[in-house]
């Protein structure tokens, strides 16, 4: 493989390799640890969906030819009578697939800058274990009406596939690449293909799960073995999930890679003259960075980001178990096709005018990099519950981030400072009532809804119960869902159920309100005053009589009433703290269950209530009104507390237009 190579290491604190040299046998103990674990780790998956493909890339028409063998085996408790298969790159075949119909007036314009943007995928020839289904083969919408969308196609068998058997599958195809505009294409001589062969869906509890691309979806597919052959120009330098087994020059101007990937669900690669590689090893994995040469200098961020993600992932949750990750950094042109996450493979964002104070390069790094667990090795269903992904993998994305960067960790440009709550607050509080985070991905309102519930919502719901138990728990109970899942497909209920066993105690009070329903919260000091006690006046009653009237005066020790009302105005209940603070420093801290629409707190001493906060420790992120959080007695100030999340929009969209996480 043609590689403009050299070899890159600012990072050597972070760097595992060659530890422990002038100490023999505690290397080899180090050593023999090492592959113990790794043993362990890297667990054999089901290998349901066993994949050998053979394929051509002729760069001048943008297409690839190619043949693929899948070894099937029925694991889904039921006979098969038929196959289903994505066909994901026919989402971009016209302008009546479900996916550009979504994109509104976007692909459009797309379009009119680039008429050549089109692309699809087409099956040529299939046979199952040497019987040709061709002429069987269908095309399905099964999320939609329309009968226009080519990306899921059937074939019905001769026989069905019963339980526990297995077939094979012949498929020759040829797959056109769509300029880059969302996840795939080519952009230049950049090139990316994700998706870009028949892929088999799911066969569970009797059905396929296997549904269309749409504009907010991503994938879901069973794991296996790739074994992948490319042919492709020499010149070119090659990224790929797996690892480099064999290459060898065709002596015509192409050069011919294999790539292996044991225990994976899916297989891209990218393909660019211009790539630098950038080899280094971090964490005992050999990582290989693909960047642009007018990029160079950002390596040094990239690979420190990751150093970060894949140190605390180790300690957190588990160690990365594959051999190699790939980092790639698209081609001018090519930025839809960055923020993107492939097994041991992942697409990155940056520009060469890149601020330091500017975490974008580090965010979608460590993103990215969180994707190899949420999805890549406990591989939910992205269609169905996108929020198991990419909310997870949000929530962690923050909290390395803040542990790696501290305060400002997303942004500290020009005295601003936003950590990633503040952020993730920008983003929900673009879209919070919409839809709940359970909510399949497609049906969704717009991208806008989808981003700040699967996202945020879920990240700052994983904060809310940290708040109420501690983030060590809440890790804790995503470690113990990971080691439960890992090469398996899980739902909701079954990170709901890692999460309350570690913690001990039934979340379901606070989940029901969160996941499945629209609901916000919102808790506001909406009163705070201290009248003066002026004593008493009056007529005192005595036993059974009334004695002689008692004229208002002035007591010697002035006394006030304080009151302040505490009152819950989104739909969501949680027990809140209240801090409240009195003109001679003196303060109480409350506790209120949260229950009823409000909470009168009253107080008579010789200090009057100066201010009240409602959860000051922000201990419940996802409050979206955090302005009304306090209140002051003195007039024309309406609160002590002051948020930026103003400029978390306007950071957020930045973040996602330059991403596209």
């Amino acid at each position: 493989m043609r590689a403009g190579r050299y070899v890159y290491d600012p990072m050597s604190s972070n760097d595992d390799e060659g530890r422990g040299r002038h100490f023999v046998w505690t290397a080899l103990a180090v050593v023999t640890l090492f592959y113990t674990c790794a043993s362990v780790a890297v667990a054999e998956s089901p290998r349901r969906a066993n994949y050998t493909i053979e394929a051509k890339y002729d760069r001048s028409a943008q297409v690839i030819t190619g043949r693929e063998t899948i070894h099937w085996t029925n694991d889904g408790g039921a006979a098969a009578p038929e196959l289903e298969f994505h066909l994901y790159w026919n989402a971009f075949a016209n302008s009546r697939s479900s996916f550009v119909r979504a994109t509104g007036t976007d692909w459009v314009k797309a379009i009119e800058e680039h008429p050549d943007a089109w692309g699809y995928s087409k099956i040529d020839a299939l046979a199952v274990d040497g019987e040709d289904r061709i002429s069987y083969l269908e095309f399905l919408h099964p999320d939609d009406d329309n009968v226009d969308d080519r990306t899921v196609a059937k074939v019905r068998l001769g026989k069905p596939v019963e339980p526990g058997a297995s077939v094979d599958i012949s498929v020759a195809f040829t797959a056109k690449l769509p300029r880059v505009t969302a996840r795939a294409g080519y952009a230049g001589s950049f090139t990316f293909a994700g998706q870009w062969f028949p892929k088999l869906g799911v066969f569970e509890n009797g059905s396929w799960n296997c549904h269309q691309y749409h504009l907010t979806t991503e994938f879901f597919a069973d794991f296996g073995v790739y074994d992948v052959t490319l042919t492709l120009p020499s010149s070119d330098v090659v990224g790929a999930t797996g690892v480099l087994r064999e290459e060898h020059d065709n002596g015509d101007g192409t050069q011919s890679l294999r790539f292996v990937a044991e225990d994976v669900h899916d297989f891209a690669w990218t393909a660019d003259s211009r790539f630098h590689l950038v080899e280094k090893t971090i964490e005992g994995t050999h990582v290989r960075l693909l960047i642009q040469p007018n990029h160079a200098a950002q390596a040094e961020r990239l690979l420190t980001a990751l150093g970060h993600a894949m140190r605390l992932y180790r300690e957190w949750i588990a160690a990365y178990p594959y051999p190699e990750l790939t980092i790639v950094d698209p081609g001018y042109g090519g930025t839809a096709a960055g923020g993107m996450e492939y097994p041991t493979l992942i697409t990155v964002a940056t520009t060469w005018w890149m601020p330091r104070g500017l975490r974008i390069p580090e965010i979608v790094t460590v993103h990215e990099f969180g994707h190899q667990y949420w999805y890549g090795l406990v591989a939910t269903n992205e269609f169905e519950e996108a929020w198991l992904d990419e909310g997870v993998n949000s929530f962690l994305e923050g909290q390395i981030m803040d542990a790696s960067y501290g305060h400002g960790s997303y942004v500290d440009l020009f005295g601003l400072k936003l950590g990633s709550i503040a952020v993730e607050r920008g983003q929900y509080l673009r879209s919070p009532t919409h839809d709940p985070i359970d909510r399949p991905a497609w049906q969704f309102l717009d991208r806008q809804s989808y981003g700040a519930i699967s996202y945020s919502k879920t990240a700052l719901t994983l904060r809310t119960l940290a708040g109420q138990v501690s983030d060590e728990a809440v890790r804790r109970g995503l470690a113990l869902y990971f080691e439960r899942w890992r090469f398996k497909h899980p739902r909701g209920g079954d990170l709901l159920q890692a999460l309350a066993d570690t913690v001990g105690q039934d979340l379901q009070w606070l989940f029901d309100q969160l996941i499945p329903d629209t609901g916000t919260v919102d808790y506001a000091i909406t009163r705070l005053k201290a009248d003066e006690d002026r004593g008493f006046a009056g007529y005192p009653f005595k036993q059974h009589g009334v004695g002689e009237m008692v004229p208002l005066s002035t007591p010697p020790d002035r006394r006030y009433r304080s009151e302040i009302i505490v009152e819950r105005l989104g739909t969501v209940r949680l027990p809140v703290d209240v801090q409240v603070v009195f003109d001679d420093g003196t303060q109480i801290n409350e506790r209120w269950d949260g229950q009823e629409s409000w909470k009168r707190f009253e107080y008579t001493g010789p200090q009057r209530v100066e201010w009240a906060v409602v959860d000051p420790e922000r201990k419940i992120p996802i409050d979206v009104n955090l302005i009304n959080n306090s209140r002051m007695r003195s007039s024309g100030t309406r609160g002590i507390v002051r948020v930026t999340s103003r400029w978390a929009f306007w950071f957020q969209n930045l973040l996602h237009l330059l991403s596209g996480l």
